[in-house]
């Protein structure tokens, strides 16, 4: 294998349909510092048992929002027509 030239096809991408990228968001990281905090506290203490759970509910509700913004984001570009670029 030491001598052997492998590449990558290349890809093609239609220009037509633009790539849509969610917008960074706090709600994962929340999330699993929730779901540490949980696990902690099953293991340790009840205090940090229910701030976990608070710290997940939080993120989960914060994740959940984001996704339904983005959603209504993403129906209000879809009604839109592609602009034709001077290629």
């Amino acid at each position: 294998m030491e001598g052997s030239n492998q590449t990558a096809a290349p890809v093609e991408v239609e220009e037509d349909e633009p790539v849509h990228l969610p917008p960074p968001s706090w709600a994962p990281i929340i999330l699993a510092l929730g779901l540490t905090l949980i696990a902690f506290g099953v293991a340790l203490s009840p205090i940090v048992l229910i701030v976990g759970v608070v710290f997940f509910l939080i993120g989960l509700g914060n994740w959940i929002s984001d996704e339904i913004r983005n959603a209504s984001a993403a129906d209000e570009h879809a009604g839109q027509q592609p602009t034709q670029g001077a290629a």
